[in-house]
């Protein structure tokens, strides 16, 4: 439309490979969540777009896809709305190993609710600028690099 497909493909390339490369131990492109959960253990992942009250994704979100494609699987990925709020006894009982935090002013920490969840015991606790991971774009790929690396830091040595 613009006449910049030239000036554009460098970038567009760029986006993919690294997306790409990511492929050795996430959601491969044409693989369904749940082959990929046959062909690894992925990680259980709690996203927290608010903590009070406490929001976060759900099936209809394209987050939940970015936690697959990063090696994990919310553990709200069956809850049919894309941004459902859910009740503190809900969350407790959710118990993931990974509580991403959507970073914005009021949301620097895990609610309450995950006190005892392995993620917090275990320090698993990760930040991704609201920016990246609210607004699907080519910065899209920059939160899918962060999240994989946060739950397979091993992969990244």
């Amino acid at each position: 439309m613009f006449g910049t497909d030239q000036k554009a493909r460098p970038f567009i390339d760029d986006l993919q490979n690294r997306s790409i490369r990511l492929s050795e131990f996430t959601l491969q492109r044409d693989e369904t969540p749940a082959e990929y959960e046959k062909r690894v253990q992925p990680v259980p992942v709690f996203v927290q777009i608010s903590k009070e009250p406490l929001f976060t994704i759900g099936k209809a979100s394209f987050v939940t896809e970015v936690i697959a494609r990063a090696g994990g699987k919310s553990v709200t990925a069956n809850v049919e709305s894309a941004y459902p709020k859910i009740s503190k006894e809900t969350a407790s009982a959710l118990n993931p190993e990974v509580i991403i935090l959507s970073e914005s002013d009021d949301n620097k920490e895990p609610n309450d609710a995950f006190k005892n969840s392995p993620a917090v015991k275990n320090g698993r606790i990760y930040k991704v600028n609201a920016d990246l991971l609210s607004r699907p774009g080519p910065r899209l790929v920059d939160a899918l690099e962060q999240i994989a690396k946060d739950l397979h830091p091993e992969k990244f040595r």
